[in-house]
């Protein structure tokens, strides 16, 4: 009963169309029986080979920011019409698609234009190629591609780059092979994402310099900055303020002058640490840089006061006191005196001497009570202690004020 369906059917419908090996090997036959790669598959050679160039991105394996290199891993498909692979499905038991070793029929010579490597083939003599009955070839040689990137790290960890992936036909003229279009561009529907950086936008431009037919794909990308901030900017900042809390230090203390060499040390630590993420230019600096820089200034201009201060705190009391050091004490007694005196309505004349160096600061000079109560030598590291703190403090905070502006504002 089955055998009378089969056979109905077959009646019906008009028969069943089988590809077997051997079709598929007789037909693979007959087309490269007289095929020969060496020339370019078009009709009339005088008109070019006309590609079509497209490229999925895979991943970003990495930015090597010190050598300037972009790693991505993806496959190019380029297609282009062989005219010398046409078949009529109907007369070869409707097969409409085969695969072809790469090798065994012409192929376009592309290369990585602004490659890191030396040239070498794309593909490999294990790739296949997929051939239509109407001459359409398709070729997708899967690679990973190590290419020239400038990178701009001026508002580092917040910089945006912008690297370009070029194909370039070697051999030929536009002429003879010519890249007309990437009707697909950068194709990320299989792009895995990176833990470093973020594609915010890509771009393919297709363009004829000189006698080159050639196509560029760029990706624009930004850095995802977490990790930096929580590794180095945030350490940076605590480390900028641990030095203005060596001003917080009694010099009786004895550990000022190691508290401010420890600091000192941590920075140039850091900076070893962000100089081996950059890359080795003199075009570009990274603000973050600039702003440690400033930092270990800072760490040095400290334990040259702190170097002071020990001195002037065990300079024996009968060395007398300069003016500008006299200047100084009746400045952080004026301070003192002014925030400790605010809510007195009256000042009696048995207050202490800070109020005494309060008014005659005025009046920038020396009277008998001041003579009176001389300022001795801890007085005056005393007041290099108070009036250091706020300075410093301050140039802390525009220091610090100005590096976000920039990044932020840049970026």
């Amino acid at each position: 009963m089955a055998a009378v369906s089969t056979v109905f059917a077959v009646c019906l419908f008009g028969g069943v169309n089988s590809q077997s090996p051997v079709q598929v090997k007789s037909l693979v036959d007959n087309l490269l029986s007289n095929y020969d790669k060496r020339i370019r598959p078009v009709e009339d050679q005088t008109l070019p080979v006309i590609l079509d160039v497209s490229f999925s991105l895979i991943s970003i394996i990495g930015v090597d920011e010190v050598n300037e290199k972009l790693e991505t891993s993806g496959y190019l498909t380029i297609q282009w019409t062989d005219s010398l692979l046409r078949w009529d499905p109907a007369s070869n038991n409707g097969i409409s698609t085969i695969f072809l070793p790469q090798n065994d029929i012409w192929k376009p010579d592309i290369v990585l234009g602004n490659g890191f490597k030396k040239f070498e083939e794309f593909g490999g003599s294990f790739y296949n190629v997929e051939v239509e009955s109407f001459g359409n070839v398709f070729w997708k040689p899967f690679q990973v591609f190590e290419t020239q990137c400038s990178i701009d790290t001026t508002y580092y960890p917040y910089d945006r780059e912008v690297c370009e992936i070029v194909f370039v036909v070697w051999s030929y003229t536009v002429i003879e092979v010519e890249i007309f279009k990437s009707a697909n561009g950068i194709n990320l529907n299989e792009y895995t994402e990176s833990g470093v950086w973020e594609i915010t936008r890509t771009d393919v431009k297709v363009s004829k310099e000189s006698v080159e037919s050639k196509v560029t794909f760029s990706i624009h990308i930004k850095r995802k900055p977490f990790y930096y901030i929580f590794n180095i900017m945030i350490p940076i900042l605590f480390l900028g303020m641990l030095t203005i809390f060596v001003f917080a230090l009694p010099v009786d203390a004895g550990e000022k002058m190691s508290y401010a060499m420890t600091v000192f040390l941590s920075f140039a630590v850091f900076l070893t640490i962000i100089n081996t993420l950059l890359p080795v230019s003199s075009e570009t600096t990274p603000v973050l840089s600039i702003y440690l820089l400033m930092q270990m200034t800072m760490s040095i201009l400290v334990l040259f006061i702190t170097a002071l201060q020990i001195r002037l705190h065990h300079r024996d009391t009968s060395v007398p006191i300069s003016k500008p050091f006299r200047f100084m004490v009746r400045l952080m007694h004026y301070f003192h005196c002014r925030k400790s005196c605010k809510t007195s309505k009256t000042i009696s004349p048995a207050e202490n001497k800070d109020s005494e160096y309060r008014d005659n600061f005025d009046s920038m000079g020396e009277t008998s009570q001041e003579e009176k109560n001389k300022p001795e030598w801890k007085d005056v590291t005393s007041a290099i202690d108070f009036l250091a703190f706020w300075s410093f403090f301050l140039l802390y905070l525009c220091l610090t004020v100005y590096l976000f502006a920039t990044i932020i504002r840049g970026s």
